[in-house]
This record gives C-alpha cells, sequence and structure tokens, in this order.
C-alpha cells in the first residue's frame, strides 16, 4: 500500500515519540519543586530596601506607620551607615540602621510564612530605637504587610516581638518600671492580628515583668557595650 509505514519504521516512531514526551513530562515534573521552593526564606534581607524616615518627634511610643511611605533606604550586608565620610573620621560612633535579626512565622490564616524583621536605629550617641517589618510572601516576591517603630529604651522600647497562635506580640518596655534612660524591670505586651488589610489589636494591653532590663547591654555611661565606653568631660 503506498505510503504506508513498515511495521519496524513504526514501532520506532512511536518508540520516539514516547520518549520524547517523557522527556519533557519529566522536565515539567523536575521544573516544578524548584518553582515551588521560593518562599520568603529565599529573601535576602540582609541586603534589602525598607521604608523608613526619622520620627517627627522623639519616640517614645509604638507607632504604626503607612505601608505607602515613598522614603526607603538600602542596607548593605545588615547595615545602612547615615554618617558622611568625615563624620566616620571624627566620630566612630556609628549613626544608622542594622539589621538585628529574622523571625518566620504564619500571621495570616493562609499556612505560608511571613518574616518579621527587626532593624536597629543608633542615634550616634545614647538613644536608640527599633523599627518591625512584616513582610508576606506574593507571586515569587516580598510583600510589606505593616511596620512600625518602638520608643526609645526604657521609654517603650522594643522588648520583645513574636508570632504566637497567628498574632503578632509586641512587648515594649513598661516606663512605670523605668530605671534610669536604659533600662525598665517591667514590660506591655501588645497584641495585633492580620485582618487582610493591616494590624489591628486584639485585646487589652497586658504588663508583666522583664527578664532583663535592657534589650542591649549598656556601659556605665549608658552607651551600647558593642559600641564602646566613652566617658563625657
Amino acid at each position: 500500500m503506498s505510503g504506508a509505514i513498515p511495521p519496524g519504521n513504526w514501532q520506532r516512531k512511536v518508540l520516539r515519540i514516547a520518549a520524547l514526551t517523557l522527556m519533557l513530562f519529566g522536565a515539567n515534573v523536575i521544573g516544578l519543586p524548584q518553582s515551588s521552593q521560593q518562599t520568603i526564606r529565599s529573601v535576602d534581607f540582609r541586603n534589602f530596601s525598607y521604608p523608613w524616615h526619622y520620627p517627627d518627634t522623639w519616640p517614645d511610643h509604638l507607632q504604626w506607620m503607612s505601608v505607602r511611605l515613598k522614603e526607603h533606604v538600602k542596607l548593605v550586608n545588615g547595615k545602612w551607615d547615615e554618617r558622611s565620610e568625615s563624620e566616620k573620621a571624627n566620630d566612630p560612633m556609628f549613626s544608622g540602621l542594622t539589621l538585628e535579626g529574622v523571625q518566620y512565622a504564619s500571621l495570616s490564616d493562609d499556612s505560608h510564612e511571613d518574616a518579621i524583621v527587626v532593624l536597629r536605629c543608633d542615634s550616634g550617641g545614647t538613644q536608640y530605637h527599633y523599627w518591625v517589618y512584616v513582610y508576606g510572601f506574593s507571586k515569587g516576591a516580598p510583600t510589606l504587610m505593616g511596620f512600625f517603630h518602638a520608643g526609645d529604651r526604657a521609654a517603650s522600647g522594643l522588648y520583645r516581638v513574636f508570632a504566637k497562635n497567628h498574632e503578632l506580640v509586641v512587648q515594649l518596655f513598661d516606663p512605670a518600671f523605668q530605671e534610669g534612660d536604659c533600662c525598665s524591670s517591667g514590660y506591655v505586651s501588645y497584641r495585633y492580628r492580620w485582618n487582610g488589610q493591616g494590624f489591628e489589636a486584639d485585646g487589652p494591653p497586658v504588663k508583666g515583668r522583664t527578664a532583663s532590663t535592657s534589650r542591649r547591654a549598656v556601659s556605665i555611661f549608658g552607651l551600647p557595650i558593642d559600641q564602646g565606653e566613652r566617658s563625657t568631660p
């Protein structure tokens, strides 16, 4: 019969098609886990751009910020140094932002992890306060869910922040138990729940006593130990 494929050639053609289909299918299957492994943990928060600007007044309370804030700073290797080169040469005290840590937990209704990022803001002197950012992960990129800054040290400074039962728990040093500007032996705990658009308070604040009086160890001059001790004239 004209145009008919001999039995041997037909079988070989079917085998080639089947082999090609298996190769293509296998490549797609192998590729699926690679894309699914992209999570919030793949984000390099040490080299990352954050919305930020100096508080309008002395930071002495928790202040949630607008996620639409257009001002940004970029951390490089976990730091953003705001000093000029001449200032660095004349004053060794660091002034800027430092990544203190990242926690991963689910703060929304789904099972995906979110990131709680803590930045420390050093003033170049005795004052310092903290900024906390919460990022989700959508369409292969981090999405800012909300962020706030705490107060300065004993004046409602950040004691601890963590997730529990899908809630963001923020514990601030209690000014009522202040022991100098640097320290407090008490805290006030706040709980926030994600409502799909932002974080809203869930229940009244609860007071407690701290395991340590300062988030950072300080010297007799009130300066963080990791910045060195420097006396005043």
